[in-house]
């Protein structure tokens, strides 16, 4: 239960967050200063701001007419969507702790390879 209340918080938090960022990029327009990047603006979305994004974007009428950044927010739950699917696809597969331990032992083993050091680089003996 607790893990569902600090995730409600920090969704409330990322979604407040990401309005105000909307909310300043917005007057820094009208005002003709320097604006919030787009990456930034979606990245915030991204990362579970996509509500306060949209309320924000319909509030102050910001970033509506350019389709690029429109569609890039419009897919932000598709993402999510896409991502929770194959979350749940792993965590329901039985081979899972199996695919984890192999794909470490292989990044140890090829960590391991490159402790290595080639022949041409040792000192000869005179």
């Amino acid at each position: 239960m607790m893990i569902i209340v600090t995730l409600a918080v920090c969704l409330a938090a990322i979604n407040i967050v990401t309005f105000l960022a909307f909310r300043i990029d917005k007057m820094r327009a009208e005002e003709g200063q320097w604006r919030i990047p787009e990456t930034k603006l979606l990245t915030l979305a991204l990362c579970g701001g996509w509500f306060g994004a949209k309320l924000a974007q319909r509030r102050y009428r910001h970033k509506t007419r350019k389709q690029p950044f429109c569609r890039m927010l419009g897919l932000v739950p598709v993402v999510w969507i896409g991502a929770v699917a194959v979350l749940g696809t792993l965590s329901a597969s039985p081979h899972l702790p199996n695919m984890v331990a192999s794909a470490f032992s292989m990044s140890e083993q090829t960590n391991e390879a490159r402790r290595v050091t080639p022949k041409f680089f040792t000192s000869v003996k005179n």
